[in-house]
């Protein structure tokens, strides 16, 4: 199931494309059910075979057996619309660097900023276990300015799609 501000692994609406086209295995620009169910697997989304028909069906908008790259991006895009307030983005935000400062494993500084480190004991926190590479992949995306570091504005764009 996919939660809300306080867990899981999000996605932004610009990685979605990619994660898209990652997924779309045979190159048709639409997922069929075996692709979506390993887009969801790749997201560590624990699902039953009852989730995955009942996330499909909620993204097949068209209701045409198939996700495009469209349905995918604006079904996400109303789902983080639906679950954040500007607000609930702003305490996360403020959790994530104090909870990291608090266990002195993270943003030491406690300048507001999420660096490799913060976001590596984040995800562990979460319960997702990630390379050094990948969690330096994962910040180099959000990470718009490419100063190495995640402000809030960087934070909420990710989160809210924009």
């Amino acid at each position: 199931h996919l939660q809300g501000p306080k867990g899981e692994a999000v996605v932004s609406t610009q990685s979605t494309g990619k994660l898209f086209v990652d997924h779309d295995g045979d190159g048709s620009g639409e997922l069929d059910v075996e692709e979506m169910k390993t887009l969801i697997e790749g997201l560590k989304i624990v699902a039953t075979n009852d989730d995955l028909n009942i996330m499909y069906s909620i993204l097949d908008v068209d209701g045409g057996g198939t996700i495009d790259c469209d349905e995918l991006i604006c079904t996400i895009d109303g789902f983080m619309r639906e679950v954040y307030t500007g607000s609930e983005v702003k305490e996360s935000f403020d959790q994530l660097c104090s909870s990291v400062v608090e266990n002195s494993q993270g943003d030491s500084q406690g300048d507001d900023v999420i660096t490799a480190k913060d976001l590596s004991h984040a995800m562990n926190l979460a319960g997702v276990y990630m390379t050094e590479e990948d969690v330096l992949a994962l910040l180099n995306e959000i990470d718009e300015s490419g100063d190495g570091i995640i402000d809030f504005n960087e934070f909420r764009n990710t989160i809210l799609g924009f």
